[in-house]
């Protein structure tokens, strides 16, 4: 399992966004509110259900020594590798240079050495993230669920998180991206 090391750019939506999707003026908002909890509640509710980083984050997952090339890294919209480290038998982690490829594909991204895949453990990091304009049923997904969280909050948010949205119809808009299950 991949764990999320930290974001970088901006968050996937803005307050005047969301003010326009609720059809409210962005000064009648509570900023606090929407950037700090329905914006980044939203955007995690996305990638648990996806499995694809919707925001850009910087990502690291450990492969045990049975993982092939080839094999799929457990986030989707990965775009870039930053770093390969193999575990050394004395159970620390050198970086390794080998020549890599990353693939990438709809849902899935796929990380192939070309040459030898370096023996033992390792541990990937890299970054992914979605390109919106690419995927606007994404954003629209976003919109619809921070609009309904805004205009529904006793029903939506407990405490400082979210809870789950409906998905008959919601779901649909993001599938193109949906990480199919591993089991």
């Amino acid at each position: 399992m991949a764990r999320r090391i930290e974001y970088f750019g901006d968050p996937v939506l803005t307050l005047e966004q969301v003010a326009f999707q609720c059809r409210v003026e962005s000064e009648d908002m509570e900023p606090a509110l929407i950037e700090q909890i329905i914006i980044p509640g939203v955007t995690a509710q996305c990638e648990s259900k996806t499995g694809a980083a919707i925001r850009g984050a910087i990502y690291e997952e450990d492969w045990p020594a049975n993982f092939l090339s080839g094999h799929a890294l457990d986030v989707g919209q990965a775009s870039e590798l930053v770093s390969i480290m193999s575990r050394q038998p004395d159970g620390t982690w050198i970086e390794q240079t080998v020549p890599v490829e990353l693939q990438q594909g709809q849902r899935e991204s796929f990380l192939f050495f070309p040459g030898t895949r370096p023996a033992g453990p390792l541990r990937i990091r890299y970054k992914a993230g979605l390109d919106l304009e690419l995927n606007p049923g994404v954003r629209n997904w976003l919109l619809m669920a921070a609009a309904t969280i805004y205009r529904h909050p006793e029903m939506f948010l407990v405490g400082q998180t979210l809870a789950e949205l409906p998905s008959a119809f919601l779901d649909h808009l993001v599938a193109d991206i949906t990480v199919p299950p591993r089991f």
